[in-house]
């Protein structure tokens, strides 16, 4: 368990790899595809994923097999295949209680507003990485009809952009976590961390609305490039406030709400690909990214100022 003044520098950390992970890959295989095949981007992927296996094997988390004073390959293999966990059993809770914990957690008002707000937040953010190919390679009056080097040279934009908004969010929360704390009689509060977010959301509201409208009247690609950096940077702002507030609300239940935040996300962004195209074709890209937009500032709107009125008495009551 991380001090609160370090919670947040950690949670940007891992926002900014899982994050900058759906942009490197189109960036980097896009190259790739255009001069070689599809076969040789899959093939490496591959090489990639074996590589990413081998240094779980070798360099995983050593506490299990501390606990039973094992060494080497073997007990190496035995952690990674579950072999070390089912012998540990008798030491950790049953595992109908660690299935009723996510159960138990997600239910939390609180909670459950935050991750709403994240899925939208994450979801349409992804949905525009995924989607972005599309609008950029199909022929007009759809898209802009780049080649495919074109296109995934602009995918350095949300690279750069992680970046950023990776400095923004680590530094900025900071800041902001101490300012309340100094003007609070040194006493910190959870809800202190959503300040963030109002500067995070109107960010997200300008890049959608400069993107969607870049898209519809096929403005200047450096127009579609601005766009994305402020989506990007908004987003990864975003998260990395919205990770640090559930954190804190639930310090004894972090991984619970990881992997909440996580399955909330994953939901939100990778269905957004199945109908923002066809919606943006039908009815224009302004339209479709301006009322997600809407959405999340929608959301921003019902839940984090509530949250910030009423959070201290909601976290005494449910965050047991």
């Amino acid at each position: 368990m991380y001090p609160f003044h370090l919670r947040a520098r950690k949670i940007g950390i891992w926002a900014t790899a899982f994050i900058i992970g759906p942009h490197l890959s189109p960036f980097v295989f896009g190259f790739l595809v255009a001069r070689a095949n599809w076969r040789w981007a899959f093939g490496i992927g591959c090489m990639y994923g074996l590589v990413v296996l081998l240094l779980i094997v070798f360099g995983m988390e050593k506490r299990l097999r501390k606990g039973l004073n094992e060494r080497g390959f073997r007990s190496r293999l035995a952690t990674l295949v579950g072999i070390t966990g089912w012998r540990t059993t008798s030491q950790g809770p049953k595992w109908k209680d660690l299935i009723m914990q996510p159960l138990k957690l997600i239910w939390k008002p609180h909670f459950v507003g935050m991750y709403l707000f994240e899925a939208m937040t994450f979801g349409f953010a992804i949905g525009v990485n995924i989607t972005n190919t599309i609008f950029l390679q199909s022929p007009p009056p759809l898209g802009f009809g780049l080649d495919q080097i074109t296109v995934a040279g602009i995918y350095a934009t949300p690279i750069v952009a992680v970046f950023i908004g990776e400095v923004l969010g680590r530094y900025f929360n900071d800041w902001v976590m101490y300012y309340c704390v100094r003007h609070n009689d040194g006493i910190f509060e959870a809800e202190s961390r959503l300040w963030t977010c109002y500067i995070s959301v109107p960010l997200y509201l300008i890049g959608f609305l400069v993107l969607g409208a870049a898209f519809q009247n096929h403005f200047n690609i450096a127009v579609v490039i601005v766009g994305w950096g402020f989506i990007v940077v908004s987003y990864l702002m975003t998260t990395t406030a919205v990770y640090a507030y559930c954190n804190d609300c639930f310090p004894r239940r972090q991984g619970e709400v990881s992997a909440i935040l996580n399955l909330a996300r994953t939901l939100g962004g990778f269905s957004v690909a199945y109908y923002q195209v066809p919606w943006s074709n039908k009815h224009g890209a302004l339209q479709t990214l301006g009322l997600e937009a809407g959405i999340v500032c929608g959301l921003f709107i019902l839940v984090v100022p509530f949250l910030q009125y009423k959070g201290n008495v909601i976290r005494r009551r449910f965050s047991t």
